[in-house]
């Protein structure tokens, strides 16, 4: 009998999506916000693949949590205007 693990969906991740969101607007400079992402990214990866996540799906779920990060972005854009 083999289990399946369940890991709550990264782009469910409201509060973590808003802090990077506000972090990223923050960001003085390209190569700041580029640092920013790749640490953010490593350390998602660091987390999925420490409950065993496979590369596969963690590319996919890391997709899913910059998107949903862009949009958090564009709303408050939209909402500023």
């Amino acid at each position: 009998m083999t289990a399946e693990i369940c890991v709550f969906p990264l782009a469910c991740r409201i509060g973590k999506i808003r802090a990077v969101a506000t972090n990223l607007m923050g960001s003085r400079s390209e190569k700041q916000s580029k640092a920013y992402r790749h640490q953010i990214t490593a350390g998602l990866i660091a987390q999925m693949e420490k409950v065993g996540i496979p590369p596969l799906d963690q590319a996919e779920r890391i997709f899913e949590f910059w998107a949903a990060v862009h949009t958090e972005i564009s709303k408050r854009v939209e909402g500023a205007a």
